[in-house]
């Protein structure tokens, strides 16, 4: 019964507590603070942008530069047109 007496004890406790407002010289301080905070925010957002455009970029040039490479080994194979495979 103790034990139970002592949860609700705990569980109550805050039931007679009351909402405490900031003063209004003190809420215009944390709300400027906050405004002066928020260019950050675009910040980040353009830095994404970009680091998604490098990527990008990269992709194609990797892309561009591997057909590159596949289109001259199609030429050298082009030029030697032996198929005798006799190794002696």
């Amino acid at each position: 019964m103790k034990k139970e007496d002592f949860i609700e004890n705990i569980l109550n406790s805050t039931s007679g507590i009351s909402k405490v407002n900031p003063s209004e010289d003190l809420l215009s301080k944390i709300q400027a603070k906050l405004e002066d905070q928020k260019p950050a925010e675009g910040y980040s957002k353009w830095l994404v942008a970009a680091s998604i455009l490098i990527l990008v970029s990269l992709n194609v040039g990797i892309l561009s530069s591997s057909a590159k490479k596949e289109k001259s080994s199609n030429n050298l194979s082009e030029l030697v047109k032996t198929t005798n495979n006799q190794l002696y």
